[in-house]
């Protein structure tokens, strides 16, 4: 069938080491398949793999030519055969006093094979390519891959299969009848008769089909295409000897139909197979299945098929495992496919970016195909590196974006690539890379104990060009996760300035999240409640679990109405609740300097604000057993809040636990207006007391003061290292392990012990 001269075209390429073939198609669904002639109005489709350089001169041929020239003219020719061997060993090759690369010459006998088209379409036309070899490994695929570089196809798609597919592919779009049952093929090539036996397990969905490969190896002579030289008892013997190999086939199951590739099936030397494979069977004869197959594989590709919807083929190139894991997308748990199976191991690739909450490794889910249980395999991640602390921030986000490429280097070797994105602005990225290789099919099962992965969430909307930069706060984010961060983190400080336009443009245009953005419009418009506008997105991104958005959602209505100083006292008083005491101290001084510095609150909000501000930092110090930091911020607060009662008792309380006793009984008598509140703290001691003496802590060193009364002194020092560790691993978690003054204070203790 000819096409108009603007048709596109794609092309079936079966590339051998003795003969290769050119099929064709135009890119139409109702197009036929060709295959292309060496001679014009003959069916000479085999083209000699082989190339011949003129001696002294530039001249190369190619196929058929190649050979013609060499028989003509062997003083002056040099041959160059089995290209695809000569390609796959790598080494150099001589040809007329130079040395060649193997791929260099393979590449230009398939450029000049590939001008055979200019018969029937130009060069430019070709959409696609489907290059068909006997066996597909790693080795060839790169060989493969360096030639189609060097074609220079332009935009050209170029695919590669095996011989295996491209039988399967032809049969796809067969008569159903010729592979109701089971379909062999019989190839007869000079080193053997390769068999292969395509059957379908119609119990899968989809419908999965195998072909069963063999290699019959010759023990003697071969038979070659020309069998008019041989015998009668020669021939006889080659019969008998095709016979028994199409009769082991056929005997494994019912054959509905059998194909028999090759020139040298041509003639009528073999009456005895024949007749055995015509009983109930149809036969053909041919020698272009394989570039035919690579066409329709194309053609199924560009249009889709019935039959090929409906079946998927597992061959020796193909990925027999679906690869994925569990995810949370937008806080539900789901699962996420990576790789799926059917797909050629060489061309099965995937690229995504994921979170992944602070942890160690995250567990791919392998699940096979065919039979066996689902197995688990473990990528490390290493320890990934905290944000850099920024002044005034509030803490770390345990969260990292990850990029992760997916791919194969053999039918069971997977191999991924981790990259650290970071977490935007909040922690840059690291250039931190990790490649593990899997075995598919060797890692454990999934529901054996393994390590516990990362909580992995799927990135909800696109990651932005260009940051947004939230009001008041500073923060530039280029996603949902880093403004769903910012908005938890700093719900102290917002407020009804984060409803704007440009949010809902961000979200809409550059997240291309434009159903969300819908539904926050009417918030923003009529400036609604601030706790549902946030708890919404929060919601819809789900990177923090309901609990958290309802934690959120009831500061931003605690917050509302409240000045700037008073949100930011709230998120500081926040932080001193998580024991993270010396950012608290740290935010409450920059506070303080704040108000004195920029006084536009009425003087008694202010002075209650400062009062208050005095008195959480006391509180810390107190935590800290700093009493007499405590005492003199105690102090503080009860002269600046107009002294209240409630400020002074707890400066009573810190002096009594700072002071010897006597020092603590004269500092009350300079004070007989608080007489009534000193009385109160002692019994608030001695209630305290009591109730110490029940705990477990107090037991456990009251028999401790056992045993060292007891001369137990190797247990006793046991056991007091393990509360003294104890205790020093808290309070070096209460103060960060940054608390200078403290380490400096311990530093001069220890030389005043050693002096």
């Amino acid at each position: 069938m000819l096409g108009a001269a603007g048709d596109k075209i794609i092309i079936g390429y079966d590339l051998g080491n003795a003969v290769s073939q050119i099929s064709y198609a135009y890119l139409s669904k109702d197009s036929e398949v060709e295959t292309l002639s060496c001679v014009a109005g003959e069916e000479h489709y085999n083209i000699p793999t082989v190339l011949c350089k003129r001696q002294g001169t530039g001249q190369w041929f190619f196929g058929r030519e190649a050979l013609r020239f060499s028989q003509e003219y062997p003083e002056e020719a040099v041959l160059a055969e089995g290209l695809v061997d000569l390609a796959l060993a790598g080494e150099p090759v001589p040809i007329d006093g130079e040395n060649y690369e193997p791929v260099a010459l393979l590449t230009l006998f398939i450029k000049r094979s590939l001008g055979l088209l200019s018969l029937v379409s130009a060069p430019e036309r070709i959409v696609a390519m489907m290059i068909t070899c006997r066996k597909l490994d790693s080795l060839l695929i790169r060989v493969l891959n360096q030639t189609v570089l060097g074609l220079g196809l332009g935009y050209t798609r170029v695919y590669y299969q095996s011989y295996a597919e491209s039988f399967y592919d032809y049969m796809l779009y067969q008569p159903r009848d010729l592979w109701a049952y089971q379909t062999a093929l019989f190839d007869y090539r000079e080193d053997g008769i390769y068999s292969m036996r395509m059957e379908c397990n119609q119990r899968t969905t989809p419908i999965v089909a195998y072909v069963h490969q063999r290699i019959y190896p010759f023990c003697g002579e071969s038979c070659l295409p020309d069998v008019s030289g041989l015998g009668g008892e020669r021939l006889a013997r080659l019969d008998q000897d095709l016979l028994e190999v199409v009769r082991r086939e056929c005997e494994k199951g019912t054959v509905s139909a059998v194909y028999l590739i090759g020139e040298s099936f041509a003639g009528e030397w073999m009456p005895q197979s024949l007749q055995y494979l015509c009983k109930g069977r149809r036969v053909f004869q041919g020698v272009n299945l394989y570039s035919k197959g690579a066409v329709y594989c194309l053609l199924d590709k560009h249009f889709g098929s019935k039959a090929g919807k409906e079946h998927v083929f597992l061959g020796g190139d193909k990925l027999k495992y679906n690869i994925g894991m569990k995810v949370l997308r937008q806080g539900e748990e789901s699962y996420y496919a990576l790789l799926d199976a059917g797909e050629n191991w060489y061309e099965s690739e995937y690229c995504c970016e994921l979170y992944v909450r602070r942890a160690s490794c995250i567990n791919l889910m392998i699940t096979p195909l065919i039979a066996g249980s689902v197995t688990s395999a473990s990528l490390s991640l290493g320890e990934l590196p905290q944000e850099q602390e920024t002044e005034g921030e509030p803490g770390h986000c345990g969260l990292s974006r990850i990029r992760m490429r997916l791919y194969l280097e053999g039918e069971k070797q997977l191999c991924v690539e981790l990259e650290d994105l970071g977490f935007g602005e909040i922690r840059p990225a690291t250039q931190l890379t990790w490649r593990q290789r899997v075995t598919c099919g060797d890692t454990r099962p999934e529901d054996a104990n393994v390590r516990d992965g990362a909580e992995v969430l799927v990135c909800v909307g696109d990651y932005a060009r260009e940051p947004y930069v939230l009001p008041k706060l500073g923060v530039r984010v280029y996603c949902m996760e880093e403004l769903c961060y910012c908005l938890k983190e700093n719900a102290f400080l917002l407020d009804g300035s984060v409803m704007n336009d440009e949010l809902l443009d961000f979200i809409r245009k550059d997240c291309q999240l434009s159903g969300l953005a819908q539904a926050l419009q009417p918030l923003a418009r009529r400036q609604g409640a601030l706790s549902d506008f946030v708890g919404r997105i929060m919601t819809y991104v789900g990177l923090y679990d309901p609990d958290t958005v309802r934690e959120v959602e009831e500061t931003l209505k605690a917050g509302s109405g409240l000045s700037d100083y008073e949100k930011l006292k709230m998120q500081t008083d926040h932080l001193a609740e998580q024991k993270r005491y010396e950012e608290a101290l740290k935010s409450y001084d920059r506070l303080l300097t704040r108000i004195r510095e920029n006084q536009e609150m009425e003087v008694p909000a202010l002075q209650a604000l400062q009062a208050d501000i005095l008195h959480n930092k006391g509180v810390i110090h107190a935590r800290q057993m700093l009493y007499g930091q405590a005492a003199e911020l105690f102090y503080q607060a009860w002269k600046t809040g107009g002294e209240q009662p409630g400020h002074f008792a707890e400066y009573l309380a810190a002096r009594r636990m700072q002071l010897p006793e006597q020092d603590y009984v004269a500092l009350v008598a300079e004070c007989p207006e608080q007489y009534r509140a000193s009385l109160e703290l002692e019994r608030s001691l001695e209630v305290t007391e009591r109730a110490w003496r029940d705990t477990p802590e107090y037991l456990r060193l009251a028999r401790l003061r056992a045993r060292r009364t007891e001369g137990e002194l190797a247990a006793y020092c046991e056991e007091t290292d393990r509360i003294l560790q104890a205790l020093k691993n808290d309070y070096r978690k209460l103060v960060g392990g940054k608390c200078k003054q403290c380490q400096g204070r311990a530093h001069d203790m220890q030389e005043r012990g050693q002096n």
